[in-house]
This record gives structure tokens, sequence and C-alpha cells, in this order.
């Protein structure tokens, strides 16, 4: 059983991303947090094995939950899921750390991303 934390505040894309996960890992499990308590938590009893992460919501962001990802469990993949296309924040995101950044433009990008990720 795979564990998938998503960090999401729009149940609209937080299924997007679940259908393109599910098509890729099976059996999967998901958590969806949206501020960085239930993010900690999750982190420590949860035990993700991938965590998917919107760009921005509010109180809590991607660039937070990376810097608390790598305190914690710096193995576990963390990719970045947005509505941008912007090389610029892209850049950003993998000069940060995130694994992997993927525009919801393109979010048939996801499954492929998350299997890259796991092998790594």
């Amino acid at each position: 059983m795979y564990r998938i934390l998503q960090i999401e505040d729009l149940p609209s894309d937080a299924y997007l991303v679940k259908r393109e996960v599910k098509k890729v890992l099976n059996p999967c499990e998901f958590q969806i947090v949206e501020d960085k308590e239930t993010f900690l938590t999750a982190l420590q009893e949860f035990k993700p094995d991938i965590i998917i992460s919107d760009f921005s919501m509010p109180g809590f962001d991607w660039r937070s939950a990376l810097i608390l990802r790598m305190e914690r469990v710096p193995d576990v993949p963390f990719i970045v899921v947005t509505g941008s296309t912007s090389e610029v924040i892209r850049n950003q995101c993998i000069a940060a750390g995130a694994t992997d950044f993927i525009s919801k433009n393109a979010i048939q990008e996801l499954g492929p991303a998350i299997l890259k990720a796991m092998k790594q």
C-alpha cells in the first residue's frame, strides 16, 4: 500500500491528483492536509511514501512544507503541483529541493514523475 500525503485545499484539485496517482500506484492510500499542524502529524503517523504539494494555499505553502520535510523525512520525494507554467517558479521549486514540479495544465505528467521519484 503506497501512502500519499497531499497538501491541497481544493477538493477538485485533490481529485485530479488522486486520479493521476492511481494510474501508476495501486493500491494507494491518501491523506490530505491543509496546514502545518496536520502536515507534521501526518509525517509522523501516516509515514508517507511521497508528498504532493499545491504551490500556494492560505497560511501554508510548498516552501514551508518542503523545509519541514527536509528536516524530518528528507528521503521522501516531494512533488509540487500548481496551476502555474512559469519556468521561473519551476526552477525555484527544484533549486529549493523539490523532487519535481508539475503544472496542473499538464497533470498527465504527474504519473511518470511519481514513478521516477520513487525509483530514485
